[in-house]
């Protein structure tokens, strides 16, 4: 299937290529031109011949127009346009040819191809057109190939001439050339060998090359010419090594070269040589003697340019990074140990008075510390790979280091502060907790600096200073640069509590404990003594509230959890949740993650960090969340507390952290704790339901239920028939709010495997109590419900199908609700019901109602499914009839390919009567349906239909309410596209030409006019608004003429100045082109006054909406679906990927929640409240916005 698709791509690619070069036939450029005509006298011709626009067809053609351009015999250039044209084609169609036609065509391509390039007439854009088609060509071969070298004609051959070209005079040939040898080195073929077999030929002519060239001996006139050749053969070198295929034998021989050419003063000759060694190191392996590497980059090291020289040091500096870290690779200790040297040479770099240097410099050391340090070697010593001596040995290395960073922060180097400072972050980052106590010091002097306002460089400062509280911990950082908040006579470092905030991890529970729990008693009690209104209260009160957000970092896998979070913090942070509502954030964070970072390292989420691994063990994360799980009991007693006393809006960390506590519980605390909620819930129930109830005032039964939703997928098996009686009492409540909690038990428990075996076990009952509910359901209600019936389906046994035809009525109703969330989860739920019978199954009949208990059960499958809806089609209203339509409209979409033909074609021919009847909304669906038809189906299901098809839809064409007539001229423009303008226009009736011709003439305009501007074809260029393809196909009509629309008015663009405060646009200011826009602004703030407001003396005139006299406008409005569902309270409106938002709060006049919202209902505004849809008349009209229901056909 992939191999197809990658295939469609190319294809799609290649076509794409083409049409560039066919929209060129009216270019001024004649070369454009020339490449138009010849293409389009190609297609003539493949036509003519009736062959596919393959690119083998087009590949054969344009190899013979070369054929035709070149004499096969003295391979003289016959037409050097047609050539180049022929070339040109060659090298943008090759890639598309199968690579098994050029092994086997091989020699007659290469022998048609090669005049092209060995003709010493032939002019530069043939040879790099053929050089591009030649390279697709070797890179096609096999191993086989390029080992044969008993053939006269081979890949070898056309190899050699690339490397003869890599050295010509002509630049964008050489570089062509260079180009094609890198990409062919870098793809080899399939073999056992990783290198290239054409490798040590590259390596072999590029040595050579230089060789030769040194020693020869240039005079003053030839002295520049012979520097520009020596610069192509070391070009020729980069592109073999940059493609990681020099030969390790050869090696030495090109180091020597390098080196040989270093030390010349030619600097452009030098930088070249240092581009070759670049390349050189990244290619290498540990094939290389060390020994060797040593003396090289020991001479490298003395070839060092002065620090101020802007052409030789960046490159010098990118070959010495580049030569520690491959040398990293060969010998790690050993280029450990090298680094201080290295940094000590680069030093010198920082006082550099180009920036680009010592910026190189930083970077170069960056990359040395990053890359040339493996990560072993900054483990303690376990015995294996690390032993004592190693350790002791990379102890000396990081004191040199940091010795040398030290030197770097003096007044020398001040100019390049920034960069130091980047490179003492990654020092942090890189050596982590072996940086104490080496860096220290250079710590101290960061601090000091950023302690001094007025320092240039504060946020690199605090990016080290950051790095050393998450690697060696706040406690040592603090050591080093105290907070000094209560002593007035030493320097305050307030600005440290926000670094602290951001860079905490795996830190000392017990220092916040005891270093910041006595700051914050201290600043409450100055608080306590000021007014709270004063600067210094306020001030103390940021500092108090900074130091409380500290408190989740801490708790993100202390290392000392066990002995510090004991029985008496635990009660103080309970004791802070009851008393300080502000606080409860932060300490619910912190109980929260005590448990989820323990959880996740205890999983395995870090066991990659060898490092951390050695400083706190997996076995001790597991004993924290054991230790943890002892006192859950307790915390979720508080935690349930906390969360019945927080508004609902304004409890969702609480309830995350008490899922944090249920994960771990024992199973005897959970049902312990599962039955004090079940009793809390009852003693509720039964107290709610003897008083009236507060208005706006959260109930404690709605409280409890969220906390039985929570622990639902937790309770032990010994707690789940407790569990679904509390299900089946609350689910017949009156309560819109229990309702919908009530059926979040069920979505709750397929979360886990046990809750899904409990599903199972009690699913009779679940479906008896579903389908008994099914009336009782409040609107709000009705998205959990749904998620609760496809939480079923997909748990459903196979002789259980009988639970589908008792909930199908419901679900396909529901297709009708204005609630989004409902909408869509109704067409979800239809489907996977279809997808469930499909897999086949029961139907047990004898259990439906109205069905004889001796009724034989029926064979599930998808067809019976189909028929089960279709029985709608019976019913003895419009409504459901229309509702239906679509409900079919969306399966017959989904399921198409997976129905019988005879059953496509009667479900087709039911529901094209349904055009024929007078019903508006009956009428609407079944357009809705004819569209899914002619767009879907099978073609030749559809065509026999077209006559039938058109007579109906035609019907409506000249009804204009409801889009009736933009509907049935977008269905046969459609019809059109997929049969033929000559098929529609034979079964069209003859009374209705005058619709085709019209959609004839539009269509016939839309391409001349997209001729005439060149453009490329509007619809494959345009970006789909839609999810997915279903709604696409659903909604396209109605965006299609807006696009239609917009399309004529977008010809010219437009530009609009933005200005504000009604100030002049100064066209002097640098800014001035910021205030110029293509989007027309728009003016903030204000109510539009409309014309038809004012009285005729002038008065502004305001509708009373308490005019109890007015009509309802809502009375005579009747609910259609598929398309519309006219005038409800509030229309919705689009939004992102076509999708209908509605208006929230005071606009809403809705009915229903979202299904999402868990806060209390807000009373609604009475029906004389309500606005009155009014035209310039003052008399209540239809209103002004329509809408769409979730699916439209």
């Amino acid at each position: 299937m992939s191999f197809e698709g990658d295939k469609g791509l190319e294809e799609l690619d290649f076509e794409f290529k083409l049409q560039k070069i066919r929209n060129q036939i009216t270019s001024k450029l004649e070369n454009q031109k020339h490449l138009a005509l010849i293409l389009s006298a190609v297609e003539e011709n493949i036509n003519d011949q009736n062959n596919s626009k393959s690119p083998v067809a087009y590949f054969v053609s344009f190899l013979s127009l070369l054929d035709q351009a070149i004499d096969s015999e003295s391979d003289e250039i016959l037409d050097s346009a047609l050539a180049i044209s022929s070339a040109y084609f060659l090298d943008l169609t090759l890639p598309f040819i199968p690579k098994t036609l050029l092994k086997s065509k091989f020699p007659e391509i290469l022998t048609k191809l090669a005049p092209a390039i060995t003709n010493s007439n032939a002019e530069a854009a043939l040879i790099r057109s053929a050089i591009g088609a030649l390279e697709t060509l070797l890179i096609a071969q096999d191993l086989n190939s390029w080992n044969n070298t008993s053939l006269n004609i081979n890949p070898r051959r056309g190899f050699g001439g690339l490397l003869e070209y890599s050295l010509d005079p002509r630049p964008k040939v050489r570089k062509r050339a260079q180009e094609a040898i890198h990409k062919i080195l870098a793809n080899p073929p399939p073999g056992p060998a990783l290198e290239h077999v054409a490798s040590g030929m590259a390596a072999d002519f590029a040595i050579k090359s230089i060789v030769t060239l040194l020693s020869t001996k240039p005079n003053q006139k030839t002295n520049k010419e012979h520097s520009a050749q020596l610069i192509h053969a070391l070009q020729l070198i980069s592109s073999i090594t940059s493609a990681n295929t020099w030969p390790a034998a050869k090696i030495e021989n090109l180091c020597d070269l390098l080196l040989e050419i270093s030390k010349t003063n030619d600097q452009y000759l030098v930088s070249a040589a240092f581009g070759g060694f670049e390349g050189l190191f990244n290619s290498m392996t540990n094939e290389i003697d060390n020994d060797k590497f040593v003396k090289v980059l020991n001479i490298i090291f003395d070839l060092k340019p002065s620090i101020n020289d802007s052409h030789l040091a960046a490159p010098w500096i990118a070959v010495v990074s580049k030569g520690v870290t491959a040398y990293s690779k060969i010998e790690p200790l050993e280029a450990v140990k090298k680094i201080p040297q290295v940094l000590e040479i680069l030093k010198a770099f920082f006082a550099s008075e180009v920036s680009d240097i010592y910026i190189s410099a930083s970077q170069s050391i960056i990359a040395i510390i990053s890359e040339g340090i493996p990560e072993k070697f900054l483990l303690l010593p376990n015995g294996d790979d690390i032993t004592p001596e190693i350790y002791e040995e990379v102890d000396d290395v990081i004191t040199r280091i940091s010795e040398i960073i030290t030197e770097l922060l003096s007044v020398k180097y001040t100019s390049a502060t920034k960069e130091i400072l980047e490179v003492i972050a990654t020092c942090f980052t890189k050596l982590r907790m072996r940086t104490n106590p080496d860096f220290l010091k250079p710590l101290e002097i960061v601090g000091e600096w950023r302690t001094n306002e007025d320092f240039e460089h504060k946020a690199e400062a605090e990016a080290v200073i950051g790095n050393a509280i998450t690697e060696l911990g706040p406690e040592v950082v603090l050591n080093v640069l105290p907070l000094n908040l209560l002593d007035a006579n030493k320097t305050g470092r307030a600005w440290l509590l926000p670094l602290l905030r951001d860079n905490v991890r795996f830190a000392r529970l017990g220092y916040f404990i005891q270093h910041f729990m006595p700051l914050i008693e201290a600043f409450s009690e100055k608080v306590g003594s000021l007014d709270k209104n004063s600067v210094h209260s306020k001030i103390f009160q940021t500092i108090i509230d900074q130091t409380w957000s500290l408190l989740p970092h801490f708790a993100d896998l202390p290392n000392d959890l066990q002995k510090s979070f004991t029985d008496e913090f635990a009660q103080t942070l309970s004791q802070l949740l009851y008393s300080n509502v502000e606080l409860r954030v932060n300490v619910c964070h912190a109980l929260r993650l005590l448990v989820e970072s323990n959880v996740a390292y205890a999983n395995g989420a870090l066991a990659d960090d060898e490092l951390l691994s050695q400083q706190f063990s997996i076995k001790e994360a597991q004993s924290n969340v054991e230790y943890l799980a002892t006192k859950s009991s307790n915390i979720l007693a508080v935690l349930f507390n906390v969360f019945s006393q927080t508004v609902p809006e304004s409890r969702g960390f609480v309830m995350e952290t008490i899922d944090a506590y249920l994960s771990i519980s024992s199973p005897t605390d959970l049902e312990a704790t599962f039955n004090k909620v079940s009793s809390l819930l009852k003693d509720a129930l039964e107290s709610e339901a003897n008083q009236q109830q507060a208005k706006n005032k959260s109930k404690l039964s709605v409280t409890m239920m969220d906390l039985v939703v929570a622990m639902a997928k937790y309770v032990p098996e010994s707690s789940y028939y407790a569990l679904f009686m509390i299900f089946n009492q609350v689910v017949t409540s009156e309560e819109p709010l229990l309702q919908k909690r009530a059926y979040r038990i069920i979505s709750k428990l397929v979360e886990t495997p046990t809750g899904t075996q409990a599903l199972s076990k009690f699913i009779e009952s679940i479906e008896k109590v579903i389908i008994d509910n099914t009336n009782n359901v409040h609107p709000s209600a009705k998205a959990a419900r749904l998620s609760a019936i496809s939480t079923i389906l997909e748990i459903l046994p196979s002789d259980h199908l009988n639970f589908i035809p008792g909930v199908l009525s419901e679900i396909t109703l529901s297709t009708t609700s204005v609630n989004e969330k409902t909408r869509e989860l109704s067409y979800k739920t239809l489907i996977e019901m279809g997808n469930v019978m499909n897999k086949g199954g029961v139907v047990k009949l004898s259990k439906l109602d109205g069905f004889p208990d001796d009724t034989p059960d029926s064979e599930g499958s998808l067809e019976e499914y189909l028929k089960m809806v279709l029985g709608g089609l019976g019913g003895d209203n419009n409504h459901q009839i229309s509702i239906t339509i679509t409900a079919i409209s969306c399966l017959i979409y989904e399921f198409k390919d997976q129905i019988s033909t005879d059953l496509l074609v009667e479900i087709t021919s039911t529901v094209d009567l349904f055009l024929t009847t007078n019903n508006k909304e009956i009428a609407k669906s079944a357009i809705g349906f004819a569209k899914i038809a002619a767009i879907s189906l099978p073609e030749e299901l559809v065509r026999p239909k077209l006559k039938t098809m058109l007579e109906n839809l035609l019907r409506w064409s000249h009804e204009h309410t409801g889009h009736f007539k933009s509907k049935v001229k977008h269905i046969i423009e459609r019809l059109i596209r997929r049969f033929g303008f000559e098929a529609i226009e034979e079964n069209f009736p003859e009374e209705d030409k005058k619709l085709l011709n019209n959609i004839r003439k539009t269509k016939a305009r839309a391409k001349r006019r997209q001729a005439e501007e060149g453009e490329e074809d509007a619809e494959d260029s345009k970006k789909s608004k839609f999810s997915n393809a279903y709604e696409e196909v659903l909604y396209e009509s109605e965006d299609e003429d807006e696009d239609d629309a917009e399309e004529g008015n977008n010809k010219k663009g437009n530009q609009y100045i933005l200005q504000s405060n009604d100030e002049p646009l100064d066209l002097l200011d640098r800014q001035a082109l910021s205030h110029i826009s293509s989007s027309k602004p728009q003016k903030k703030g204000g109510r539009k006054i409309n014309a038809s407001e004012f009285e005729k003396d002038g008065r502004l005139h305001f509708n009373d909406k308490n005019n109890a006299d007015d009509e309802d406008p809502l009375k005579s409005i009747t609910s259609g679906i598929n398309a519309y569902v006219e005038a409800v309270r509030s229309g919705p409106v689009k939004g992102q990927k076509n999708k209908f938002k509605f208006k929230r709060g005071a606009k809403a006049y809705n009915d229903e929640d979202d299904g999402e919202d868990d806060g209390e209902e807000t009373s609604r505004p009475a029906r004389n409240e309500r606005p009155k849809f009014v035209n310039k008349n003052n008399k209540v009209g239809k209103p002004r916005q329509k809408f769409k229901a979730r699916k439209k056909f």
